[in-house]
Parts: structure tokens; C-alpha cells; sequence
């Protein structure tokens, strides 16, 4: 709180206290007929001007007592001098009019023409300045596609807050800003500043949810002509889903409540938290972008949960967004959307699946979980008899397998023991006719090879006996013995022709009955025999 304004004990003068500013000292020498009060360090100001007093003030977070809000709403304090008659007694402007003159002139005529309350249609701006204060001051404007085309200051003074306010929110409406709304207002100006207003007496919340409501069928319309309304909602749900992705405010009371309703199941699921502002004008970029991060990283997360507390329909209505509808339409994750009270719709509950509040949310995933855990026993369960009554019944074949077998092996083993014992006989019987003929082949093999020795060898034998009558004719020893000698040369070698010496050689001369070693004198060829 910057400062005080209240009414004195005369009922005529607003006392306005404040601890030194010099911003604030500018702003009070501008009022008309101020005075500096040096002992209770107050400025003063006529009561007449209470309105422009309260106008200037407010926006600096001043508080304004209870008697000066009933002087404002017309309930309190002394009654404001009356306004100079303009229709009946204009003054004399001759010398020109004072600025007051001209102001409540033009107030009158103002009046005059709106005598009775209009009905204004416009969009809330610079609300959130004044929330929380006693007297709400902002304005309603007028757009032409994203361009301002006009505006209006407007006023809703304590008394009459505390009347609507608290109505149109039961009817599921909260002023904020950027909603449109119609007001049933008076149409004022303050002669002291000469500022055009409205004074604002009623709000008609069926107009500004009306405009929600078919802003929103816009969007669901366009959703369902692209063949997006139904798309993430026809998602598979995943078993088990443990991780979770959150978008959500980590300050508000719904992921709280979604955080204690997760941890009070004593299952290990795995929650990632993306901020993001749940209303205001940054929702829509923070949303789209934790939208888009969860994407991004879908194939780490089974599904998104999208969280906010209650609220009025116009506070939930800023999901009512385009952007953020087509990216959870076409999100790849099961978006779960838990963003109001069971009476509360947006365009994200629905096309996903719509849990209504964050602790049913919460508590939808926890039953799934056990849900899913009793399917995976009762299976589980089901397995194992199915496993013991397969068991039993196999165990039952193989012992009739097993008996069977032991027959036939017995069967076979005696068939093949008589087959054996047969193949036996047959084989003795077979082995004594086969060694028979063998033997008789092989004693005529013998005799055979007995006549073919015996003919090799008479040839043989006829053979050496030539080879030797030979050999005793060309016995050099028997040629000596008729006369003739034998001349070996020094190293013992026969020599057989005259031109193998030469005089000076050493011959050895072999006769029949001895050797004479002879040198050779002279060495004559004879001529004829070679010609």
C-alpha cells in the first residue's frame, strides 16, 4: 500500500496521506483546490473532486476508505454541490468559461443524451492492474483484427463490485483480461479532468460465454474437418503406463493434489514435470512449447497428463486455444487432460481423454497400474494351472508312450533276435559253401602257379645254359689258350687297336701260361685293312 484516502470529519474534504514521493507530490499539486495540511502532513481536496482523486490514486496501490467508496457510490458523506444549470441558466461566457464550466457543461450534455444505462460490448484491458483493490478501474476496447480501433475508460466502484462480481462468478465468469464482455454502464465524464467514462452497474455473463463457447465449436470444427477431433483420443492406452509426463504448474494447488494422490498409491511411477503457466498470456507459448519437448522425447514417456486446478469457464478458457488444440490432437503421446471440475468443458477435454480434475487424473493412472497388475496375476494365475493341468496330461502321455515303447522294443528285439539268429545260420551255412569253393580256387591257383614256376624255370634254366656256352667262347682265357695274347696298356685296359699306343709305352702282354711286360719300340698301322 502506497498511501491512504479518507474522508474528514467535516464530510467534505478527502484527506490523502502518504510517505514522501515525489512522484506522488507532482500528482497531487495537479488536483484543483488541494492544500497541504503541514501539521497532520496530509493533503486536503475538496470532496466534489472525490472521483478524480480516487482515478489519479488507485493506480499507485492507494487504499480508499469506506465512507469516500460510499461518496463515490452515492451512499455517503456530504451531497457534492450542485452542478451549474446549463439549459436554464447558462453563465456568461462573454470573457470565456472556465475550464470546470466547459467540463460540467459537457458532463450535463452527456447525461442529457444517455440518460438511461447502455449495454457496451468490449474487450478487457489493463484489469489485472487493479485486482485486489477496493475500486476497479480499466478499459474496454474495440478491435479490428489485431488493430485497436476504440476505447474506453471504465469504473466499477467498490459497491458495485461486491454485487456482481461475486454473481457472474457463480454463473462461471471471472473478469480478467483479454475476455469480451457486455456491460450495462452510465456514461460520465469527471469535470475536474474532463475524462470520458463509463460507470459500469452490471455485467451480463451469458454474453462472454456465449462467445466462449462458440469459439470453442470454431475450434472443434476445424479439428474435425481436418480428421484431428478423435485422433489422440483413439490412441492405444499403454500397459503399464509408469512414465508420466506432466504439464502443469508447480505452484498450484492442482499439481499438488496430483502429486499427493501419486504418491499416496506407493507405486513407482516415473512423473516428469514440464512448467508452464496454466493461464495468462504466456500459457499458450509455454504450453506449446512443453507440447512440443514431450514430442520431441515421446519415445521415453507412455503417456502426458495436461494439469490445472478448477477455475470459472472464462479461466479455463484460455485452453481454449487453436494452437494448443492441434498440437494435442496430433501429439504422439495418450494425452490425459485434467484441467477443471466435473461441469467445466474446454476444446482439450474434448478431444482427449478428459479426467476432469487433476486428482482424478492421477487416480486414473493409479487404477490402471493396479488394474493392469491384477490382469498380469489373474494371467499369471491362469498360466500356472493351464501349466500344471498340461503337465498332468503330458505326464500321463508319456507314460502310455513310455509303456508302448517298452512293448515295442520288446517286440522288435525278439523279431530281431529270431531275424538275427536266421541271418546267423544263414551266414555259417554260406561261410562253409564260400570257403569250399574258395579252397578248391585256391588249390587250382596253386597247381596252376606250380606248372608256370616249373616252366619258368626249365626256361630259365635253358636260357643260363646259353648265356653261358657263350660266355665260355668269348672267355678271353680261352682264346689265350689257343694262342692268341692279351695286351693290356698301363692301367690294366685291353687294348684292341694300334692307335691306343705309341712308342715308349708299357704294355703287359698276357700268354697262355704267364705275362710278359713288354715297352713298345716302334708303332705300325696297317694301311690295307684300313683302306
Amino acid at each position: 500500500m502506497s498511501g491512504t484516502i479518507e474522508l474528514d470529519r467535516d464530510g467534505k474534504t478527502l484527506v490523502i496521506g502518504f510517505p514522501y514521493r515525489e512522484d506522488l507530490v507532482e500528482e497531487v499539486r495537479a488536483l484543483p483546490s488541494r492544500r497541504f495540511d503541514r501539521g497532520s502532513k496530509t493533503w486536503r481536496v475538496p470532496i466534489a473532486h472525490a472521483e478524480l482523486v480516487v482515478a489519479t490514486f488507485m493506480k499507485h496501490g492507494f487504499e480508499v476508505s469506506g465512507d469516500v467508496s460510499g461518496v463515490l457510490a452515492g451512499t455517503g458523506g456530504a451531497p457534492a454541490p450542485a452542478a451549474e444549470p446549463v439549459a436554464d441558466a447558462e453563465p456568461d461566457t462573454s470573457a470565456g468559461m472556465t475550464i470546470s464550466q466547459l467540463n460540467e457543461r459537457a458532463r450535463a450534455a452527456l447525461r442529457s443524451a444517455f440518460p438511461k444505462r447502455v449495454k457496451v460490448v468490449g474487450e478487457v484491458v489493463d484489469f489485472e492492474k487493479t485486482r485486489g483493490r477496493s475500486h476497479l478501474f480499466f478499459r474496454l476496447v474495440e478491435k479490428s483484427g489485431e488493430r485497436m480501433a476504440a476505447t474506453v475508460d471504465v469504473a466499477l466502484f467498490e459497491r458495485t463490485a461486491k454485487q456482481i462480481l461475486p454473481t457472474i462468478e457463480k454463473r462461471g465468469l471471472t473478469l480478467r483480461d483479454g475476455i469480451e464482455i457486455m456491460v450495462e454502464a452510465k456514461v460520465d465524464l469527471y469535470p475536474a479532468n474532463g475524462r470520458f467514462q463509463l460507470i459500469i452497474e452490471d455485467i451480463h455473463p451469458e454474453f462472454t460465454l456465449g462467445k466462449l463457447a462458440l469459439s470453442r465449436e470454431q475450434i472443434l470444427a476445424e479439428l474435425r474437418k481436418a480428421g484431428l477431433a478423435e485422433r489422440n483420443k483413439l490412441l492405444p492406452w499403454p500397459r503399464p503406463a509408469l512414465r508420466i509426463g506432466v504439464l502443469a504448474s508447480p505452484t498450484s494447488d492442482g499439481w499438488n493434489d496430483f502429486l499427493r494422490e501419486i504418491e499416496s498409491s506407493r507405486i513407482g511411477f516415473d512423473i516428469s514435470l514440464f512448467p508452464v503457466k496454466v493461464q495468462g498470456d504466456e500459457l499458450e507459448s509455454t504450453m506449446l512449447e512443453g507440447l512440443e519437448w514431450f514430442a520431441e522425447h515421446a519415445a521415453h514417456f507412455d503417456a502426458l497428463c495436461i494439469i490445472r486446478g478448477g477455475g470459472s469457464r472464462t479461466d479455463l478458457a484460455w485452453f481454449d486455444n487453436r494452437s494448443i488444440a492441434f498440437a494435442v490432437a496430433e501429439h504422439p503421446l495418450k494425452v490425459l487432460c485434467g484441467i477443471g471440475h466435473e461441469r467445466d468443458v474446454s476444446v482439450l477435454d474434448e478431444i482427449s481423454s478428459s479426467m476432469k480434475t487433476p486428482t482424478a487424473t492421477a487416480a486414473f493412472l493409479v487404477h490402471e497400474i493396479r488394474a493392469t497388475g491384477e490382469e498380469l496375476r489373474a494371467t499369471t494365475r491362469r498360466l500356472a494351472d493351464l501349466t500344471r493341468e498340461r503337465i498332468a496330461t503330458e505326464r500321463e502321455l508319456l507314460a502310455e508312450t513310455g509303456a508302448g515303447l517298452r512293448r515295442a522294443v520288446h517286440g522288435r528285439m525278439v523279431r530281431e533276435h529270431a531275424m538275427l539268429g536266421a541271418a546267423a545260420s544263414r551266414l555259417a551255412t554260406a561261410t562253409g559253401h564260400r570257403i569250399e569253393r574258395e579252397r578248391r580256387s585256391l588249390d587250382d591257383a596253386f597247381r596252376r602257379a606250380v606248372r608256370a614256376v616249373r616252366v619258368r624255370l626249365d626256361r630259365e634254366r635253358a636260357r643260363i645254359d646259353t648265356a653261358d656256352t657263350r660266355r665260355r667262347l668269348l672267355d678271353p682265357t680261352a682264346v689265350v689258350r689257343r694262342g692268341y695274347t692279351i695286351v693290356r696298356d698301363a692301367s690294366g685296359k685291353i687294348v684292341t687297336d694300334v692307335s691306343a699306343l705309341k712308342t715308349g709305352d708299357t704294355i703287359d702282354v698276357a700268354f697262355r701260361d704267364g705275362r710278359a711286360r713288354s715297352r713298345v719300340e716302334q708303332v705300325h698301322r696297317d694301311t690295307e685293312k684300313e683302306s
